[in-house]
């Protein structure tokens, strides 16, 4: 079935300024084409648990859901949006491929939907990228190719291949059929809780955001959708409060799910139509949010995913008296970094003071119950003795336990000319 009437990857040229200008089309995303996508991620995606969180409910005053997109395949909600995008291709498209430039959940869940349509994926990583990342990606079939410093600079990379080799490229958040295919998080959200007083989503590009207050706004109209930002990387937050869409000379977050310089076109303009409200979090309140997360109840969350969760709790939502859901969007944490992040049990001060107490010093690394044999030297893993080894992906099977496996040799490469010019 062949996209409705969007444009594809432009044939020639090389210029990002195009490619952005050749991204809007039609870009309207739909109920109806949110619905579409849902039935068409049936048996592909999971409907994950929106969760009641007592145990966090006394700090915030109100009743608390998590939306646990941790446990969704490949380890983030991003799986939902590739697979309705490669799911709408024309057939000789796919047979071509699809590729994509990503640090890590976009770049595993391309590589999984391409998988499942059994089509060829080519993955263009930064040289920076988490290693556990590069595995997983990789161990999804895909060909990883590792490019430059930044995400810009596979972005370019990226797109020069995608026309110089024919390939389809799959846009993170900023292409309609990506935003209709994360939207089903909100459609699964009203169906779970139907009278929610609050949805609030964590925003990098806004692709997430987007559907998910699409999916809301047409379900359950009385339900406010808000969006969090992580205070090194408010993009989004720039752009609206200027009315236009703003570009950062850099980004400074320990959530690098969400850490992107600028809103995407269609997406400002979809946020912007539903005037949607966005906030900023610290680091040191995504910290907390892990923390708690992990000590009262039991989740393992990256920095991006606990986001949503730390807006909550620092008091920067209304959550009293109401019943509010949190996006948890993902739960692909590096270890290494965990390790360094996590040390004494968080503390649980009493709701009005939570968001303006001062960070706890530096705490020793206490998780070291093992050593990874495929992640770098002295990265400490949360494994019992039994478990597989660290930077294992989510497997496909329906439990989503950690498959253990290692990136295959030859599985991904530097790029030959890795240090040329970009152009």
């Amino acid at each position: 079935m062949p996209p409705r009437g969007r444009r594809p990857v432009p044939a020639g040229g090389g210029h990002p300024e195009r490619w952005e200008r050749e991204a809007v089309g039609d870009s309207a995303v739909t109920i109806k084409e949110i619905k579409a996508a849902k039935r068409r991620l049936s048996g592909v995606a999971h409907e994950t648990p929106l969760q009641r969180a007592r145990a966090l409910e006394p700090l915030v005053e109100g009743m608390l859901f998590l939306k646990l997109e941790n446990l969704q395949r490949t380890g983030s909600y991003k799986i939902r949006g590739a697979y309705n995008k490669i799911a709408l291709l024309p057939e000789a498209a796919r047979r071509r491929g699809v590729i994509a430039a990503s640090a890590g959940n976009h770049a595993q869940g391309v590589a999984y939907a391409a998988r499942t349509f059994d089509i060829p994926c080519t993955i263009v990583m930064p040289e920076t990228a988490p290693r556990t990342k590069i595995q997983g990606t990789a161990s999804y079939g895909a060909r990883v190719i590792l490019h430059g410093r930044t995400y810009d600079e596979a972005y370019a990379y990226a797109r020069r291949m995608a026309e110089a080799e024919g390939l389809t490229y799959v846009h993170a958040f900023d292409d309609p059929d990506v935003i209709a295919g994360q939207g089903t998080v909100g459609l699964e959200i009203v169906k779970q809780a139907p009278e929610l007083d609050l949805v609030v989503v964590p925003v990098g590009g806004g692709g997430l955001l987007s559907g998910v207050a699409t999916a809301v706004r047409a379900l359950s109209p009385e339900t406010e959708v808000v969006g969090v930002q992580a205070a090194g990387a408010a993009a989004f937050v720039r752009s609206l409060e200027r009315g236009d869409r703003v570009t950062l000379d850099d980004v400074h977050t320990l959530a690098d799910g969400i850490a992107v310089k600028a809103p995407g076109t269609i997406t400002f303009d979809v946020v912007r139509r539903l005037g949607l409200r966005m906030v900023t979090v610290t680091d040191e309140e995504i910290v907390r949010a892990i923390t708690l997360l992990l000590e009262r109840e039991k989740f393992l969350v990256e920095g991006a995913g606990a986001a949503a969760l730390a807006a909550v709790l620092a008091g920067k939502v209304p959550a009293a008296g109401r019943r509010v859901a949190a996006v948890v969007s993902g739960g692909n944490i590096d270890l290494k970094r965990l390790s360094t992040l996590i040390a004494e049990p968080a503390e649980a001060p009493a709701p009005a003071s939570f968001g303006s107490e001062p960070p706890p010093e530096r705490r020793p690394e206490r998780f070291s119950a093992g050593v990874s044999s495929s992640a770098g030297a002295g990265e400490a893993a949360l494994l019992p003795s039994d478990a597989p080894a660290s930077g294992a992906p989510y497997s496909d099977e329906p439990s989503d336990r950690p498959a253990g496996a290692a990136a295959l040799p030859g599985a991904f490469r530097r790029d030959p000319v890795h240090n040329a010019s970009s152009g």
